[in-house]
């Protein structure tokens, strides 16, 4: 009996691991462990590395789409650039289009709302809103010999913007547009008016004659305060005579030397080139401007073979020519 005993106590007894099988297990536990951290680690530096060079390559893009819409629609001829330098430009940018609604007192002059019950667009600011005082405005002056031979572009300055209800009651508003507020712009010129209208504005300018509102700007490669270089904007103040302070636009880039990180060239019709700084008669020339961005990543980067698959910045550029459309 006892015999019996002891052997069913023997066949229930369980056997657990030894030693060498806990220290086998936990080795290859660690191997195993090893292996998908080491698989994690490698995937989290590849994905960060490829949002590095994805934000790196989207600074470059900005550049080069920000500055054409710009570029594209100067005068050269017509002296809209005022400096062209290897990394920054100056030049008059249009920021608003309208048509002479009517007259007022020789020297302002009413303009269709932005927004008219009709559904019409007369008159548009573009993305500066309406201009403020310093602007520069060209209204089209039909001068008095028929055709147009004689026609021009008169320049003025903006003195300041009013907004009349009573104004431009019968001209190009519908009654839904009553008691609306018209926009008025004030100039002065120091152009012979050629007509006694008691201010600057010509007797040939006419109602339905059309109208540029343009404002000076500036762009350029900068170095901001944490020491990284970016595309800043400004505009001219003609109260101070000085441009504001630069504001980014996109960036950072490489910095400013032999290859900037943001060059601009310039060339005339024939494709020759035309120097950085160069002066107004030269700057009337200007057909193309090659425009180049570089720039690199903020920290070192292994992507997918990238560069050999070395630990290091990611550099890359971006070019783009811009053919001026205004050149007579």
């Amino acid at each position: 009996m006892s015999g019996l005993m002891r052997g069913r106590n023997g066949r229930n007894r369980r056997r657990g691991m030894t030693l060498i099988e806990i220290m086998i297990s936990l080795v290859l536990l660690g191997i195993v462990g090893g292996v998908v951290m080491r698989v994690i680690m490698r995937q989290q530096r590849f994905y960060q590395g490829v949002n590095q060079i994805m934000t790196q390559r989207g600074q470059l893009r900005q550049a080069t789409s920000v500055l054409p819409i710009d570029l594209r629609s100067l005068s050269s001829i017509g002296d809209d650039i005022i400096a062209a330098n290897d990394s920054s430009m100056e030049f008059m940018v249009n920021i608003g289009t309208a048509i002479v609604c009517e007259v007022v007192n020789g020297s302002q002059i009413a303009v269709p709302r932005a927004t008219l019950a009709s559904g019409q667009t007369l008159t548009s600011w573009y993305g500066y809103g309406e201009p403020t005082a310093g602007a520069t405005v060209y209204i089209y002056n039909d001068s008095s010999i028929a055709g147009n031979e004689d026609d021009r572009w008169q320049k003025f300055t903006l003195v300041a913007m009013h907004h009349d209800a009573s104004r431009c009651a019968a001209s190009f508003h519908t009654v839904a547009d009553l008691g609306l507020e018209r926009p008025i712009l004030e100039v002065s010129s120091t152009e012979p008016n050629d007509a006694s209208t008691g201010g600057p504005l010509s007797r040939y300018i006419n109602v339905g004659a059309p109208i540029r509102v343009m404002k000076r700007i500036r762009y350029a490669l900068y170095q901001a305060s944490d020491s990284k270089w970016y595309l800043g904007f400004s505009t001219y103040n003609t109260g101070t005579s000085a441009y504001g302070s630069l504001s980014p636009v996109s960036g950072p880039y490489d910095p400013y030397g032999t290859a900037s990180g943001l060059a601009f060239k310039y060339y005339d019709v024939d494709g020759n080139e035309i120097a950085s700084g160069a002066a107004a008669s030269e700057r009337k020339k200007i057909a193309r401007v090659d425009m180049i961005a570089r720039a690199r990543t903020s920290a070192n980067v292994r992507a997918g073979g990238i560069q050999g698959g070395a630990d290091q910045q990611y550099r890359d550029s971006l070019a783009v020519s811009v053919m001026l459309r205004n050149r007579n």
